[in-house]
């Protein structure tokens, strides 16, 4: 018994364990790389994927500024073959090159190095302002003289239990091209209550602004019940709630989801787009539809230096990424906010969104884009119980003042302020506003900060005039 052990013993010390060679083969180089302009602020850059005896397990980026520059440093590692690269300087050039890694820590060779250029930067205050901004003070409410949005009902009027006035009272938003200071209606409507899908727009930037019809509704006849589209592949007229936003780098108004034109109600999916220049819709087949988790009134956001927008909706979220025509449910770190009719704003000094009120008021959180987390915040200062109670409510950052400013649907010319850290809420002094009337079905983003004029204008009624207020 003893000798069989010590033979068995015997035999495991004399026996090789077998060697694994070491993974010494790198990929080889990424081809074709590309980079394209995205905007101002971003370029875009993809190339044919590496290949490896094992497996590819990623790539790296390096970047350097400048024409013919060659100080590259590593700015990204994706794990595909694209990246957009954004947060980068207007009209100017960047070249990139791109190596692939695998498990062992293997490099490839540098890919060929790509190059492009931003756009300009996006227009600057106007260097004159009109004669009617010029004559505010900062704080100063002002009725736009001869601003009615009934000055432009379609004729034949369109379908609908309650006329083109729901183009303001139906649960809508409008939306400001900040590089001309123009205010747009984009197919506001929507349920029973209209199904004008029409594009009307009010130019600030002239000493007497007035409403016109861009584009005319599409005609009774062609219209489909319930469907993201018409009959002439026009999106249906809708209640936009806060799904309304300004895609610059590609000249578009994007549209997310709200109420259709529906006699049964409910919520729709559908991702619009309206062509700017081109005074055109998108087709129907552009952009998709969003998850149903986000059928409803989420709160939706704008990173301007991206073009990407943020979806915050009963404890779901998303982003509709800009350079890739997509939507994708995100997994963020931290306790979250409901989301439901909450007013939110894009704070691009800071990198982070901040969501506020709410239906059942319990939203107060930061959602910081680099991290991909929430942070609950505490409201205080003198009008810190405002901040519950501003479902519905219009909300945009100033960087100017540094400041969130937003006001709710009651009449008057109420606005409060929100310090981006302390977080302390006062009200912003006015001077004015009191004959504002009430806005039946909340202001949403019908109250909107125009960068070019200093100020935010606001369109609380269908029947009287649109009004002004000086914020710096």
């Amino acid at each position: 018994m003893v000798g069989s052990l010590i033979g068995i013993s015997g035999c495991g010390r004399n026996t090789a364990e077998p060697s694994v060679a070491a993974d010494t083969v790198p990929p080889t180089a990424p081809a074709a790389l590309a980079a394209t302009t995205d905007g101002p602020f971003g370029v875009s850059l993809s190339w044919q994927p590496s290949i490896d005896d094992k497996l590819v397990t990623g790539y790296r980026v390096e970047r350097c500024q400048g024409g013919g520059c060659s100080a590259f440093a590593q700015i990204a590692a994706p794990s595909g073959a694209s990246f957009t690269d954004t947060g980068l300087q207007a009209a100017t050039s960047y070249s990139y090159k791109v190596r692939a890694a695998d498990a062992a820590a293997n490099f490839s060779a540098y890919s060929n190095v790509a190059s492009a250029t931003t756009d300009l930067p996006p227009a600057p205050p106007v260097a004159v302002l009109p004669a009617w901004v010029t004559a505010l003070s900062i704080g100063q409410w002002f009725p736009i003289p001869n601003t009615a949005m009934s000055s432009v009902a379609p004729a034949p009027t369109p379908a609908g239990n309650t006329g083109p006035q729901s183009k303001v009272l139906a649960w809508t938003s409008f939306v400001v091209d900040a590089r001309t200071s123009k205010v747009y209606s984009l197919a506001n409507g929507g349920h029973n209550d209209y199904s004008g899908n029409e594009v009307d727009v009010l130019d600030l930037e002239v000493d007497q602004p007035a409403w016109s019809q861009l584009v005319a509704p599409t005609p009774n006849a062609q219209l489909t019940n319930c469907q993201l589209y018409y009959a002439d592949d026009r999106p249906a007229a809708r209640h936009t709630y806060y799904g309304v936003t300004l895609n610059e780098f590609n000249d578009r108004f994007m549209l997310f989801g709200g109420a259709n034109w529906c006699v049964n109600g409910g919520f729709f999916t559908g991702i619009s787009s309206f062509n700017i220049t081109a005074k055109t819709w998108s087709p129907s087949t552009t952009h998709g539809t969003l998850p149903s988790a986000f059928a409803g009134v989420p709160a939706y956001s704008l990173d301007p230096s991206t073009g990407d927008v943020y979806a915050f909706h009963e404890f779901h979220y998303g982003r509709w990424s800009r350079s890739t025509n997509t939507f994708s449910t995100l997994n963020p770190g931290g306790s979250g906010p409901e989301g439901l009719e909450a007013m939110s704003a894009m704070d691009i000094a800071r990198g982070r969104i901040l969501i506020a009120g709410g239906l059942h008021g319990n939203d107060r959180h930061l959602y910081t884009l680099s991290s991909n987390a929430f942070t609950a915040v505490t409201f205080g200062g003198a009008s810190a119980t405002v901040v519950p109670s501003a479902a519905q409510g219009g909300m945009a950052y100033v960087a100017a003042i540094d400041r969130f400013l937003f006001r709710l649907d009651g009449a008057g010319g109420d606005v409060y302020q929100i310090h981006p850290s302390t977080f302390e809420v006062t009200a912003f002094a006015t001077t004015g506003g009191a004959a504002i009337p009430l806005t039946q079905n909340g202001p949403y983003n019908k109250f909107l900060y125009v960068p070019r004029l200093n100020g935010f204008v606001y369109v609380p009624g269908y029947s009287g005039n649109a009004w002004f207020l000086r914020a710096h």
